[in-house]
């Protein structure tokens, strides 16, 4: 389905997403998921229609505040040339060592890190390239539970996972 002049990418939309609820977007490619998750994280703005958190239009809100309540973790994760642990405590920096093993044993990670030469000290490398995919994944969903936003956006964020660990 190609781009047609005048036609909005979405068109009739609308669901609500409850206080400790999940809610799975499932299509095609190209239906609009990914679209649907960059308006609830203000990357878009709707050209009609709008998108609230508890009933406020996200347009009112400073884009400050909407960075702390929200949070998105994507297949191409972001990682430091740094240790394990200040690519966790990015999230929160005054997180204590307890709270971080409790994100990582959440994530499925702690067991890997528990073996890396250094634990948490072990730096990265650019990108994380001494990581797998799915320990990279692992130890974005670590940084982003430390966080623990009010939304929590997964836009194929498991896709490295296998399929028992996606559950």
């Amino acid at each position: 389905m190609g781009y047609e002049e005048g036609r909005f990418t979405l068109e009739d939309v609308s669901f609500e997403a409850l206080p400790d609820k999940m809610v799975a977007l499932v299509g095609p490619s190209g239906a609009g998921k990914t679209t649907l998750t960059y308006l609830a994280s203000r990357l878009y703005d709707p050209a009609r229609g709008r998108v609230t958190l508890d009933g406020i239009d996200l347009r009112q809100l400073a884009f400050e505040d909407l960075a702390r309540c929200t949070a998105k973790v994507t297949q191409e994760t972001t990682l430091f040339h740094s240790t394990v642990e200040e690519n966790l405590r990015y999230a929160k920096p005054d997180a204590t060592r307890a709270e971080i093993e409790a994100a990582c044993r959440l994530a499925q990670i702690q067991d890997v890190i528990d073996k890396l030469p250094s634990g948490l000290a072990t730096v990265v490398g650019e990108r994380g390239y001494k990581l797998s995919g799915g320990e990279k994944q692992r130890l974005a969903l670590a940084r982003v539970v430390l966080r623990d936003p009010r939304l929590l956006i997964l836009d194929e964020a498991t896709s490295s996972l296998d399929s028992r660990s996606r559950r």
